[in-house]
C-alpha cells in the first residue's frame, strides 16, 4: 500500500463473527458478536452499542443483510459479486450511500482481502487485512489488523462491516476447501487396509 497508511485497526480476537475492533489506543470502535437460534445472527455495533448491521446465516438462500435501519435484503445485493468474466468471480463490488463504488479483492480461499476504490480505477488499495501470524520460535503472536488510507477512513463503518461479513463466508469457504483437499488426498482405504472394501447400500 503506497498510500500513507492513517490508521491501524486490530481484530481481537481473530475471529469475524465474535470479537472487537481496536484502535490504536485500544479502544472499542466495534463489537462484532453472532447469535444462534432458530436463525443465526452476526451483528455488529459501534462503541455507542447502536448495532450497525445484521447478517442472517442462511443455509440455501443467500444470507440477508440488514444495514442500519434499512430494511432487510440479500447479502448479493449489497455486496455484489461477478461471473463473468470469470477471473473476477473472487472480486466483490459495494457502493457508498454517496454511489461511490468499492472493490474487495482477495475473497478466495488463502488470499487476504484488500479494498479498491473506483475513484483512481482501482490501481491502489486503501484498505487491506492483515492476517494474524505466530512466531513458532518465541511463542509470540502478531494479531490481526486491518489498515487504512484516509480514503477509506471515510467510509469505515462500510469497510469494516464488509470486510466482516465477507472474511466470515470467506473463512468457512477455505476450511471447506481444505477439507476437500484433505479427503481427495487421502490413500484409498484399500490401501489403508491391505483389503478390497466395497461400500454397500450406502455404507449404512
Amino acid at each position: 500500500m503506497s498510500t500513507p497508511v492513517a490508521a491501524t485497526l486490530t481484530l481481537s480476537p481473530d475471529n469475524p463473527s465474535n470479537g472487537s475492533v481496536y484502535d490504536e489506543d485500544g479502544k472499542a470502535l466495534y463489537r462484532v458478536y453472532t447469535e444462534h437460534g432458530k436463525a443465526t445472527f452476526t451483528h455488529v455495533e459501534n462503541a455507542d452499542e447502536d448495532v450497525l448491521a445484521s447478517l442472517e446465516w442462511r443455509d440455501v438462500l443467500p444470507d440477508r443483510v440488514t444495514l442500519g435501519k434499512k430494511g432487510p435484503m440479500s447479502l448479493r445485493d449489497w455486496l455484489r459479486t461477478s461471473l463473468v468474466p470469470f477471473y473476477l468471480k473472487h472480486d466483490v463490488t459495494f457502493k457508498d450511500d454517496s454511489g461511490r463504488k468499492y472493490k474487495w479483492q482477495g475473497n478466495s480461499p488463502g488470499r487476504a482481502l484488500e479494498l479498491y476504490a473506483e475513484d483512481d480505477g482501482y490501481k491502489e488499495p486503501i484498505a487491506r487485512f492483515i492476517k494474524s501470524r505466530k512466531d513458532h520460535n518465541t511463542g509470540k503472536t502478531t494479531p490481526a489488523t486491518l489498515t487504512f488510507t484516509a480514503r477509506a477512513l471515510q467510509i469505515r463503518d462500510d469497510v469494516v462491516i464488509s470486510f466482516l461479513f465477507l472474511e466470515r463466508a470467506r473463512r468457512e469457504n477455505e476450511t471447506t476447501a481444505q477439507n476437500v483437499g484433505d479427503v481427495l488426498s487421502a490413500p484409498p482405504l484399500s490401501a489403508v487396509t491391505g483389503s478390497d472394501y466395497n461400500v454397500r447400500d450406502g455404507g449404512i
